[in-house]
């Protein structure tokens, strides 16, 4: 049998602090569940060579930043990326961000106001404490 003691706190607000881890965890999961999804459909697209697919499912600014760049439309320019498009293997989302692992890529997504978008892709670690590099970056 568990008891609590300390501090005024009696068993209700204990169970409280537990309810409330068990949502946070909940929560994350949802998350990273969604957030899996996208990368799974963006990196499906890449695979499957539909470049107009995979763009719409960038973030705004990111495809524009693309366009900008390249002085090319989305979907050509994201094509001549040749971004890697391996299956998804780990998700590890917090807030309104995600990162998503595949066995040769980085992408870090973001939580819109219609789902989540990716931000960036084609990123490698530059070394420990230091900011990825990406082929495909925005905001």
């Amino acid at each position: 049998m568990l008891t609590f003691r300390g501090g005024g706190r009696g068993p209700c607000a204990a169970l409280a602090c537990v309810v409330a881890a068990l949502l946070v965890a909940g929560c994350g999961s949802a998350a990273e569940e969604s957030a899996r999804e996208t990368a799974d459909r963006f990196v499906s697209a890449l695979g499957s060579d539909d470049a107009e697919q995979a763009c719409e499912l960038l973030a705004p600014n990111t495809s524009s930043l693309l366009e900008s760049m390249s002085s090319q439309e989305c979907a050509q320019a994201l094509s001549s990326l040749d971004l890697p498009h391996d299956p998804v293997t780990a998700v590890q989302a917090w807030g309104d961000g995600a990162q998503v692992r595949t066995a040769g890529d980085v992408l870090f997504l973001r939580e819109l106001q219609d789902g989540w978008r990716v931000v960036a892709a084609g990123c490698k670690p530059e070394g420990e404490g230091h900011p990825y590099d990406c082929d495909l970056e925005g905001s």
